[in-house]
C-alpha cells in the first residue's frame, strides 16, 4: 500500500507495518492508524506517521533508552483492552518534543503509548502518578541513568 507523507513523500508499506489505536490520541480524533519509520541518523528515535493525515508525525522513543527507572503503573483494564496479559509483554513508547535547542528535548512520560506488538494495537494511556510529567528532560534522564550505572558499578566492585 502506498502512503503519502508530508515529511517523507510517498512510501510503500505493508499491512503488517500498520498499528491501530484502540482510542484516538487526544487532540487527533480522526487519526487511528500509524506506522513507524526508523532512520539510522535519528536512532533510537523513530517517526510515528499517521496514515490518515499526511502531515501528522510524532517523534517517539522507547523510554528505557533515557529513563532507567521508568516503570509506569498501567491498569489491567487498559492492558486487557490491548490483549496484553502483563505490562512486561507490552512495548512502551513516549512522544518526544524536539525544540531547536536539542538540550531542551522532552518526553511525555505521563502519557506513554502502550503497544501490543503481536496484534499491532496501541493506546496512549495516562499515568496518575506525580512522579512523571508530560515534559521530562531527556538530557536529565540521561544524566540520572549514567549516575545510576556508576553507582551500580561501584557497588559491584565493593562486593568483589
Amino acid at each position: 500500500m502506498k502512503v503519502t507523507t508530508a515529511r517523507f513523500g510517498e512510501l510503500e508499506i505493508t499491512e503488517e507495518q500498520i498499528y491501530i489505536l484502540a482510542s484516538p490520541i487526544p487532540g487527533f480524533p480522526t487519526t487511528k492508524s500509524f506506522f513507524f519509520i526508523q532512520k539510522e541518523n535519528i536512532a533510537p528515535f523513530q517517526w510515528m506517521q499517521s496514515i490518515e493525515e499526511s502531515d501528522l508525525t510524532f517523534v517517539v522513543v522507547e523510554p528505557r533508552y533515557f529513563f532507567h527507572d521508568y516503570y509506569p503503573a498501567i491498569s489491567g483494564g487498559e492492558l486487557k483492552e490491548l490483549g496484553i496479559g502483563r505490562v512486561e509483554e507490552a512495548m512502551l513508547m513516549v512522544i518526544v518534543v524536539l525544540p531547536e535547542d536539542m538540550t531542551k528535548m522532552t518526553a511525555n512520560l505521563r502519557g506513554p503509548l502502550v503497544i501490543n506488538s503481536a496484534t499491532r494495537r496501541m493506546k496512549q494511556v495516562f499515568i496518575e502518578s506525580d512522579k512523571w510529567t508530560v515534559k521530562e528532560s531527556i538530557v536529565e534522564g540521561i544524566r540520572k541513568k549514567e549516575q545510576a550505572m556508576l553507582e551500580k558499578k561501584k557497588a559491584e566492585e565493593g562486593n568483589v
